[in-house]
């Protein structure tokens, strides 16, 4: 969609260890062509670390935090963008209260089916986060090294480590609930190329025929490549994700 175009809402929801910082470099782009965003922190994550359920929060916890989150705003008609571990949580929140959603964009994101958690869609996750446990029993995990996860240039690799914090395990390992998302509420998937993981994913929304993009970047399009993911979200139009 173009600046020229009626005002969209975007509500971005950040993934694994991060909070509504990792945004920061996308959200000015937005605003400055025009449109509203939001970029909430889930519980137990960044600021909201000290929230005292602590290893008891789950999946069904953040998408009550993204729905109440839209409630108190009275935002509606938004475009919801889930990054990674937030694909789950927007897809959540669209069963629950599609209404309240106009689109959804998956970046480099899970897509899941109710049932179905992250420890599902990724057989070799439960390992890596069992060899992140911060308490010996499986219940934070400390943050993965963005190195991991493609990230290349010294400074972003820096500045995600000094910002993650400990994520709650029950967050990937509690299945999705219903219900399902409606097939009503469009959907894209955007997929980073120089990151694996989510490339069936992304194989799998275009059998249905759905819209795929792609960015040649690592894991965190919006830290490396902000702009490019600005144009791409500006220039979506919601009647082409279907």
């Amino acid at each position: 969609m173009s600046s020229t175009d009626s005002r969209r809402t975007y509500v971005l929801v950040h993934g694994s260890w991060a909070g509504g910082w990792i945004w920061s470099r996308l959200i000015p782009l937005l605003k400055a062509a025009g449109h509203e965003a939001h970029a909430p922190t889930l519980s137990g994550l960044a600021e909201r670390g000290d929230d005292p359920r602590g290893a008891e929060i789950g999946l069904s916890a953040h998408i009550d935090d993204l729905l109440g989150y839209l409630e108190r705003a009275d935002l509606e008609r938004v475009t919801l963008v889930g990054h990674s571990y937030g694909g789950m949580v927007i897809t959540g929140v669209a069963g629950r209260a599609p209404e309240r959603v106009s689109a959804l964009v998956y970046l480099d994101a899970f897509v899941p089916e109710p049932g179905q958690s992250c420890f599902d869609l990724v057989p070799w996750l439960p390992e890596v986060f069992a060899e992140l446990s911060a308490d010996g029993a499986g219940g934070v995990a400390l943050p993965l090294d963005p190195a991991a996860l493609g990230v290349d240039d010294p400074g972003d690799a820096g500045w995600l480590r000094a910002c993650s914090t400990p994520m709650p395990v029950r967050t990937h390992s509690e299945p999705l609930p219903g219900p399902a998302r409606p097939e009503s509420v469009p959907a894209m998937f955007v997929r980073c190329l120089r990151f694996e993981a989510f490339a069936g994913t992304a194989d799998a929304f275009r059998s249905l025929g759905r819209p795929v993009a792609e960015l040649d970047c690592h894991h965190y399009a919006q830290v490396s490549r902000p702009a490019e993911l600005a144009d791409l979200l500006l220039t979506a139009r919601t009647e082409t994700i279907a």
